[in-house]
């Protein structure tokens, strides 16, 4: 989990991301209007817009904005909770604002990512289902990479796991 999160979202609790390339040309306008009248940092990489809020609050602005103006889906918190989940949080209590909280955040990737392997019974294909998509994609090959790191900081000092506290 700590692998896909550092991946995900580099530990970044109030993080959101979204596609740019699957946006309008004016929802594309209107979302750094929103951002820049609101002073919320982004950066836009090949394919993904990436938000960084300073504050839940922030955050949730954020998604507020993106759900009730039709936005195609975007991923929230530090395991990048993507809203295709909206019904399962629907259905357990989970609002997107809970998404904020890194405890809820991590409960609900460990079950996103549980529901991946039970259906493709391997460490790439479920992990890369995580991502969204299972065929040509590089993703778990960067979170076997994270993985490797954290597992050879261990291998160095077997007293310490290396742990960054999220608050």
């Amino acid at each position: 989990l700590y692998s896909i999160a550092k991946v995900e979202s580099a530990l970044d609790r109030y993080v959101v991301a979204l596609s740019h390339t699957k946006m309008t040309p004016e929802q594309l306008r209107n979302l750094n209007s929103f951002l820049a009248k609101n002073g919320i940092e982004s950066r836009q990489y090949t394919q993904v817009m990436s938000i960084k809020n300073k504050s839940k609050y922030e955050a949730s602005k954020v998604v507020h904005f993106l759900y009730t103006n039709n936005y195609p889906r975007f991923d929230m918190g530090i395991m990048q909770i993507n809203s295709i989940h909206k019904p399962l949080l629907d259905k357990a209590g989970i609002s997107f604002y809970d998404l904020f909280d890194p405890k809820i955040n991590i409960q609900v990737g460990a079950y996103v990512l549980a529901t991946c392997f039970e259906k493709h019974k391997n460490n790439k294909d479920a992990i890369n289902a995580y991502n969204g998509k299972v065929n040509d994609n590089p993703y778990s090959a960067k979170v076997f990479a994270e993985f490797k790191k954290l597992y050879s900081s261990y291998q160095k000092d077997r007293t310490k796991l290396y742990y960054r506290n999220p608050s």
